[in-house]
């Protein structure tokens, strides 16, 4: 277990995902083609901090989100865990690292078994991980549901997934998942199915994770006003590429790429809010071999070296706050 423990060099990033590919085949034509829903995206976690990755649907947020908790293989560049690659291991190696990056889904309802009670969800990691029985299983399972707000816990212990309301749902989820001592939680989406009314408790849970035990979260979203609220960098994808990274107050303030800014654009509640000078509103082309910019041919300020080269990662910000953005009109 030794390979995963907590690393001493505090600066140093948690996790790093270098020059990530994933590539799924489909037939085109009738013959076999493939698409990349992530394509060449590169970023880092630092401990007990959280990157917001925003994009419309399809844009691959999820995918980078699977990938990191290994249900996704890469098919290109490497995901390091505390400066080790961990992309192709496997065995007792790969169930350490699950033990250690754990995923919170979209779906409360889906991703809960509906004839296991919340106990039972939670009694099978604590035996598999943390190998706890009898009077300390039970104890701990008391403190997950405390922990998360599920009170009183005798009573919610002994409750089915269809007899609690959805933000109870995810409340269970979230302790399932802390039950391992998680130190990465891809958290994808986890409010988007949940009530408004409620959206704000389940991120204020999030939010005290990370302070007491110095969680880092990789929180995929497509709501803008969450992923400001919520993260501490900001990870603007679209169409399985980086199209903007900077601090989250910096990248509200100063959007600079021209996909950032249709999106806030179209944001409930943003002054900046009107019509969308969008050229087109077609989904972006995620075959393989695609050349220039994934959003050229939906970007008002398109011109032809858009459509022909892929604009780089650069940094537009300065030594104390750093602005990535890939446009050639930046």
């Amino acid at each position: 277990m030794a390979i995963f423990e907590p690393s001493k060099a505090d600066a140093s990033p948690l996790m790093e995902i270098e020059d990530l590919v994933i590539r799924f085949p489909i037939r085109k034509g009738g013959k076999r083609a493939f698409i990349t829903p992530v394509d060449h995206v590169s970023f880092s976690l630092r401990e007990s901090e959280v990157l917001s990755i925003v994009g419309e649907s399809g844009s691959g947020k999820s995918t980078i989100g699977r990938t990191l908790v290994r249900v996704n293989v890469p098919s290109h560049g490497r995901v390091l865990y505390q400066g080790r690659d961990v992309s192709h291991i496997k065995g007792a190696e790969l169930r350490l690292y699950r033990s250690a990056i754990q995923m919170i889904f979209q779906d409360p309802f889906g991703s809960l078994n509906p004839v296991r009670t919340v106990e039972q969800h939670l009694t099978f990691p604590l035996r598999k991980y943390e190998q706890v029985t009898g009077d300390k299983l039970s104890a701990r399972i008391d403190e997950l549901l405390g922990r998360v707000g599920l009170t009183p816990v005798r009573e919610t212990r002994s409750k089915y997934p269809h007899e609690l309301s959805g933000g109870q749902r995810q409340r269970v989820a979230i302790a399932r998942a802390l039950a391992v001592g998680p130190r990465v939680l891809v958290a994808d989406e986890p409010i988007s199915m949940l009530d408004v009314s409620i959206r704000a408790g389940i991120l204020e849970l999030m939010n005290e994770l990370k302070r007491d035990f110095r969680i880092s979260f990789l929180y995929i979203t497509h709501d803008l006003a969450s992923a400001r609220y919520f993260g501490d960098r900001i990870l603007v994808l679209y169409g399985g590429r980086v199209m903007e990274l900077a601090p989250s107050s910096e990248l509200i303030r100063n959007p600079l790429h021209p996909y950032t800014r249709l999106l806030l654009a179209a944001s409930p509640g943003n002054p900046s809010r009107g019509p969308l000078p969008e050229t087109s509103n077609s989904a972006p082309n995620l075959l393989e071999g695609r050349r220039g910019c994934p959003f050229a041919d939906r970007c008002p300020l398109v011109t032809d070296v858009c459509r022909d080269e892929v604009p780089d990662l650069v940094d537009h910000g300065t030594s104390q706050l750093r602005h990535f953005v890939a446009c050639h009109h930046a």
